[in-house]
């Protein structure tokens, strides 16, 4: 019995701030810390330092209107009657500390928890009292700026923020009831979602309704109880000391469900006992929690406090709920009873007794004298790995062992090491499921919390359990813990006897390993995957076609799988997973051409075709196998269609020198001279919209039709794909996208935010780190190109040593001229179905020389936008056009039925006027030229 695994630090003992819609999360050290000063710096501001009360009863008085007013966000920003736990719930205690009259001890303990009313509402509460209104909403806002980085208050945070940056038109000295419904009422969509508590009491009860009773019917089914939703309702308000039903719920419930609660209520209220009540409650959470709904419990008790809340409050705001309404607390010491490690000792009655009749020794023989008592193990294991006999002999060897099986799988992606684990876990059949363990639970995280989870997960799954864990070699590599982890695994091996622990690894991941540990390899049985041959492939073929519902001849099967062999890997699609590829496409194309057959075969017969497929399984045979198998999908000459791109004669000119330097290579190579293979990573600059990315694209189709990359497709990235939140999560982070890339082009685009970051520890220079070290490894299949503007990238290259020397090739992409520019927008309409009305270029020209021109110009991404906001207008016009047409030219309706014999009706548009596009279509700019900044991306 396991708890889900984003609630399980809820069973340690580290700084957690648990708001139940969000989740348990860890509070990053120094971080309240880091607030309080913030807070402490905006109550001394000038603007903010003279504007105080002697109202408040929990501040040392004289307070600052800033600090009440951060009391009060700080109650509302969980929501209104929400539930916070956690060792670390108490904000205000913590954040406004040496602000309070009376501060109390502050508890570390996991199973706190309070639930706020939250009765502060946008733009201000306390600092109305400020007499400069505008200058209370600028401090309200700041307040609400000072607690960024509480990551489970963060979405409304942000919301409110951007109700500040959009505040409404209107006196903002109205009394503050009226103020708030102007704020409220301009709240949008996106804001009122986040803070459903701005939709008013009556809304916002709606809104806690309906996930309250999403929430019961999980539990119902997770945990039947005898009872009806009405009569659930009823005992919650009365829990809630109510004395009757709030005429609210009508609205939330709807009126029939809220006449039926009035029917009940006077009956249910007579025998309610809140004590029996809650002991019913705590039992029934008990229940689903075993059966698996933790996070509907969760879900459950936070809309209950809601519900008692906002009841309570009405027709007012949420009030603070009384802690006994609810056993909150009561679920959360279950759930660390039920869940947390325990210590486990052996009864030395399953040691003395034995079945009547049967000799100790026996009994022993008959555990197979392993820890857990487990299952025989079977003296063979029947697999379904193809091609991997140093797999299957370990397979075999473990499975006919008594000693607790360790196993360490090394080789390339797709060569079956999953299978090979999930085959080993059914056969040793330990009584639960293997539990998995991959590289991202461990690299990137804290040392303590990564330590803590392996010992966990160890604990767990000894002596009936195969703990089997992934990416083994990228955890221990991990510069920041991996040694650590290595050590501790080590250690753990040893502790635990009777764990069975499967790890897997990459290609040579063995070694990486004991690079770092030398020890640790030592400790499992090492079985090697190997790439597939063409024989295995074709196997590969063969089942996936069974899978398909289809049969292939001897020899599809073997072209199958001489073609498998032959075609490169790209990104993830590789070894095992390209047949399963390959059977999609050629059992689509076959049923296709079988149903064009006999759709055919029935037309000559005259029959009508009924669609259904033929009895016997689809055929596949050699000729429907293709010649090539591109994975990356690109077709065409990417030659030719770098020729045919308007303008950028200078940059054609340097990947026409690359090209040629690859030739003049290969053709020294098959003359049996020495060559060095060149860096071919390269930097792009120029503005935006000069085709860096298109280039980029076709020159990694072009070095894989050279035999330069093995894949040659791209992928795009940018600083959010390199550099984490953390320390230890960008080198990972990095690593996880050059795999990617592998055989193709990894294209960055605007590299120099990488070192422009004004942070202190910023980790944009580890990523280069990172980068600079892996364009060496793998620059054998590897390009990477870097872009953004010219300026910019030369500081980038000077930020690092290696970089300049690892970027030999710089390529400049100018601005397009206004002629190639008139020429694109041609080239794009005509590839949407448009023509060019005679004179519309010329608009454009005009259009063209007189906007401004600078580093944030669009080039070709204006023309783009420019043919987007045309056709629009064309669609626009036609349609209109139509319109106008249908409605004068009926029976009766129009001129000639009203004695106007020479006026025509207006025709309707023709097939050329839907195709064209004219001047009046084009954005008008003329006038403002400043306007073409609106169409910048």
């Amino acid at each position: 019995m396991r708890l889900p695994e984003h609630l399980e630090l809820l069973l340690t003992d580290e700084p957690v701030l648990d708001v139940y819609s969000y989740g348990p999360w860890r509070v990053p050290d120094g971080l309240f810390e880091e607030i309080a000063a913030r807070i402490d710096g905006l109550a001394a501001d000038p603007r903010a330092a003279e504007l105080t009360t002697d109202e408040h009863k929990l501040l040392t008085l004289p307070a600052t209107l800033v600090t009440a007013e951060i009391f009060g966000i700080l109650a509302f920003l969980p929501g209104g009657g929400a539930i916070k736990a956690g060792s670390y719930s108490q904000l205000p205690e913590r954040l406004l500390h040496r602000h309070l009259v009376n501060p109390g001890p502050l508890s570390t303990r996991m199973t706190r928890w309070d639930a706020p009313g939250g009765r502060w509402r946008p733009p201000v509460d306390w600092l109305i009292e400020a007499p400069d209104r505008e200058l209370a909403i600028e401090l309200a806002r700041d307040c609400l700026s000072v607690l960024e980085g509480i990551q489970p208050l963060e979405e409304r945070r942000k919301a409110l923020l951007r109700l500040y940056d959009d505040a409404p038109v209107c006196d903002v000295n109205l009394p503050k009831p009226e103020l708030r419904e102007h704020w409220h009422a301009h709240a949008g969509d996106d804001i009122v979602t986040a803070v459903p508590e701005l939709l008013g009491p009556v809304g916002y009860l709606e809104w806690v309704c309906t996930g309250l009773l999403a929430a019961y019917e999980v539990l119902a089914e997770a945990a039947p109880r005898d009872e009806s939703v009405e009569t659930h309702l009823i005992q919650l308000l009365l829990q809630g000391s109510m004395e009757h039903v709030p005429a609210e719920l009508a609205v939330a419930v709807g009126e029939e469900r809220y006449h039926e609660l009035r029917r009940r209520f006077p009956a249910e209220h007579r025998g309610f006992k809140p004590g029996a009540w809650q002991e019913r409650t705590r039992a029934w959470l008990v229940r689903a929690l075993v059966a698996g709904a933790a996070d509907a419990c969760r879900g459950w008790l936070d809309m209950a406090m809601r519900f008692i809340a906002i009841a309570q409050g009405l027709p007012g705001d949420p009030w603070f709920p009384k802690a006994e309404w609810i056993p909150v607390g009561q679920f959360q010491t279950d759930l660390r009873r039920l869940y947390a490690p325990r210590r486990r000792v052996v009864n030395p009655l399953t040691e003395t007794l034995k079945s009547v009749g049967e000799p100790a020794g026996d009994a022993a023989a008959r555990t197979g004298g392993r820890a857990g008592g487990g299952s025989d193990r079977p003296a063979e294991i029947a697999t379904s790995l193809v091609g991997q006999p140093e797999v299957v002999a370990a397979l075999a060897e473990l499975t006919r062992g008594e000693e607790p099986v360790r196993l360490l799988i090394a080789g390339p992606d797709g060569t079956g090491k999953r299978d090979a684990a999930q085959e080993l876990g059914r056969a040793l059949a330990l009584g639960r499921d293997p539990h998995w363990v991959t590289d991202n639970l461990l690299t990137g995280q804290r040392l303590s919390d990564a330590v803590a989870k392996l010992h966990a997960d160890a604990r767990d799954c000894a002596g009936d359990r195969l703990l089997i864990i992934e990416g083994l070699d990228t955890i221990v590599g991990d510069p920041g813990n991996g040694e650590a982890i290595a050590a501790e695994l080590h250690r753990l091996l040893a502790v635990h006897p009777d764990l069975h622990v499967v790890a897997l690894a990459g290609a040579g991941g063995d070694e990486r390993i004991r690079d770092i540990n030398p020890v640790l390899p030592q400790r499992f049985r090492i079985a090697r995957t190997l790439p597939f041959t063409a024989q295995g492939h074709a196997e590969l073929f063969r089942r996936a076609l069974e899978a398909r519902g289809a049969r292939g001849t001897r020899q599809a099967i073997e072209a199958a799988g001489v073609l498998l062999a032959a075609t490169p890997p790209m990104q993830t699609l590789r070894n095992a997973r390209l047949a399963p590829h390959l059977a999609d496409l050629v059992v689509a194309a076959a049923r296709a051409r079988a149903a064009a057959a006999r759709e055919a075969a029935k037309e000559a017969a005259g029959e009508a075709a009924d669609g259904t497929a033929p009895k016997a399984g689809l055929l596949i045979r050699k000729q429907d196998i293709p010649d090539t198998l591109d994975t990356s999908q690109a077709t065409g000459n990417p030659l030719a269609e770098l020729r045919d791109l308007t303008g950028l004669e200078t940059v054609k000119h340097e990947i026409a020198l690359l090209v040629a330097g690859t030739h003049a290579a290969r053709l020294r190579s098959e003359s049996g001279l020495t060559i060095t293979p060149p860096t071919r990573h390269m930097v792009f600059t120029g503005n935006p919209g000069t085709g860096k990315t298109m280039v980029a694209r076709l020159l990694g189709r072009i070095y894989k039709r050279l035999g330069v990359l093995s894949s040659g497709h791209l992928v795009e990235a940018s600083r959010a794909h390199l550099v984490g939140e953390y320390i230890g999560q960008t080198a990972p982070r990095t690593r996880r996208l050059v795999e990617r890339a592998l055989g193709g082009v990894l294209f960055i685009d605007e590299a120099y935010t990488l070192t422009q970051s004004p942070l202190k520890g910023d980790y944009g220079h580890e990523a280069i780190a990172e980068l600079v070290k892996l364009m060496e490894d793998h620059r054998e299949d590897l390009v990477v190109i870097v872009a953004g503007y010219e300026q910019e990238m030369a500081e980038f290259l000077a930020a690092n040593p290696g970089l300049d020397s690892r970027f030999p090739k710089q390529i400049h992409f100018p601005d397009y001229t206004d002629d190639e520019l008139i020429t694109l927008f041609g080239q794009l309409a005509a590839a949407d179905g448009f023509r060019l009305a005679p004179g519309t270029e010329d608009v454009l020209l005009a259009m063209l020389r007189r906007a401004p021109r600078g580093p944030s110009f669009g080039n070709g991404r204006l023309m783009r936008n420019m043919l987007d906001v045309a056709v629009a207008n064309q669609a626009d016009r036609v349609a209109s056009a139509a319109v106008v047409a249908g409605k004068e030219g009926g029976g009766g309706g129009g001129a000639a039925g009203k004695g106007g014999k020479d006026r025509k009706p207006p025709k309707p548009p023709s097939k050329k006027d839907l195709v064209t596009l004219t001047a009046d279509d084009l954005p008008p700019l003329l006038d403002h030229p400043e306007e073409f900044f609106g169409l910048y991306l």
